[in-house]
């Protein structure tokens, strides 16, 4: 019998109500308090809507900037179990709200831009089907796509700051400055590269010090990176948290007043041990014709779709307790991927899930490379999952965190894709 899949509960709504919630505070700012940046945020019509818009801009403070933080691969467990590194972050009193499914960034930081769930976007995993490329890296593998708007169905956010008065800027590493992913989710903002974290803190203080109305999205991609190669738990990871945590304090401490800033996460990350990396066996893998996904999220793509539960079952009773499994139909029908997805991005995924438990990971005989990791994610584990909110300057103590709740509430009225 197929292991049912876990029920999940919120699969990253608040992730995606971050920044609507994030514009509808700035354009308050700046001279609107109709609700309307909220409505068009949102894809929902005003005329329906437009009170209950009101109603979230009227809690919300009025602010002149909004600078929404992103720190790669920074779980709410990974960041409470080392809060001695981190006790300007941990002052803040970050709420814990949880990402997308699957727990990887592609997936994530399209919704953290545009407010739209996988389901939505399209980006449903790592390495899903492209229908004329094959299994296609949806970090890296951009080459060849010539039509980015049907692969990231999402229009970003940043397009929206210009009706409201708002000068969008993104800031990153250069070398991410001309990518694929970048050039699809960052659409609308300015790109401003800056090499080390404490450039890319000072490029945003410099900006916001010169009083003009800004967006911004500054991404630190040095944790992740650093629980990749070392493990979360290692010490050159505590050493990367206490230099966040030190320029956070700096940026914080000359931040002008009518600025709110939100600090969140992609994803969390687990610590995987050399013999928990396991390859599949190969009874899983017969009538297999791709393997897509990633190591703690694995995607089967059958040659005889019409077999998959057939093979779900082989393959739980192969994997037992280290990995749920289940059918793709069974991942949909659950909402994983927030929403009823549309044939042609269903198609993108396997027919069937393998998603590991515990610290479990799951590799192919062509990727025994991975195994040289330590940190992974992509999976459901609260660890992955569970990502921070934290607020601070002009949104410290505000209802900000209790209004990006009901903006997600609000997005569910938004029609469904047809």
């Amino acid at each position: 019998m197929v292991l049912m899949l876990p029920i999940t509960t919120d699969n990253g709504a608040r992730l995606a109500a971050i920044l609507p919630t994030g514009l509808t505070a700035l354009a308050r700012g700046l001279g609107s308090d109709d609700g309307s940046a909220l409505t068009a945020a949102l894809g929902i019509d005003h005329a329906v809507h437009g009170d209950a818009a009101r109603t979230v801009a009227a809690d919300l403070p009025a602010i002149r900037s909004f600078v929404m933080i992103v720190v790669d691969g920074l779980g709410a467990s990974n960041l409470r179990a080392s809060k001695s590194y981190a006790r300007t972050l941990t002052t803040l009193a970050p709420k814990r709200i949880e990402t997308v499914i699957p727990s990887t960034t592609g997936a994530a930081l399209t919704t953290l831009v545009t407010g739209r769930l996988p389901a939505e976007h399209g980006l449903v995993g790592y390495a899903i089907r492209h229908p004329r490329l094959g299994i296609v890296n949806t970090l890296k593998g951009w080459s060849g796509i010539t039509d980015p708007g049907a692969w990231q169905q999402a229009t970003p956010l940043f397009t929206q700051a210009a009706a409201i008065g708002a000068r969008a800027v993104a800031i990153g590493r250069p070398a991410h400055a001309g990518g694929g992913l970048t050039a699809s989710i960052l659409a609308g903002a300015e790109y401003l590269g800056g090499q080390t974290m404490a450039d890319r803190f000072a490029i945003a203080s410099r900006l916001l010090g010169r009083g003009e109305p800004i967006l911004a999205y500054l991404y630190i991609d040095e944790l992740d990176r650093v629980a990749h190669s070392d493990g979360w738990q290692s010490p050159l990871w505590q050493r990367r948290l206490e230099d966040l945590d030190a320029e956070l304090a700096t940026f914080l401490r000359t931040l002008p007043a009518d600025v709110g800033v939100v600090l969140t996460a992609d994803h969390g990350m687990v610590d995987v041990a050399p013999d928990h990396y396991l390859l599949l066996p190969d009874a899983s893998l017969e009538g297999v014709t791709a393997i897509g996904g990633e190591a703690r999220h694995r995607s089967l793509y059958l040659e005889d779709p019409a077999a998959a539960a057939e093979h779900a079952a082989q393959v739980a009773r192969l994997l037992g307790k280290q990995a749920w499994v289940g059918t793709r139909d069974e991942a949909v029908a659950a909402e994983w991927f927030g929403g009823r997805l549309r044939p042609e991005i269903a198609d993108r995924l396997g027919d069937v899930l393998i998603v590991a438990r515990g610290s479990y990971a799951f590799l192919s005989e062509t990727e025994t490379d991975v195994s040289e990791m330590v940190g992974q994610h992509g999976g459901i584990s609260d660890e992955e999952r569970g990502v921070p909110l934290a607020l601070a300057g002009a949104l410290a103590g505000s209802a900000f965190a209790s209004r990006v709740g009901a903006v997600a509430q609000l997005s569910g009225e938004r029609p469904t894709p047809s």
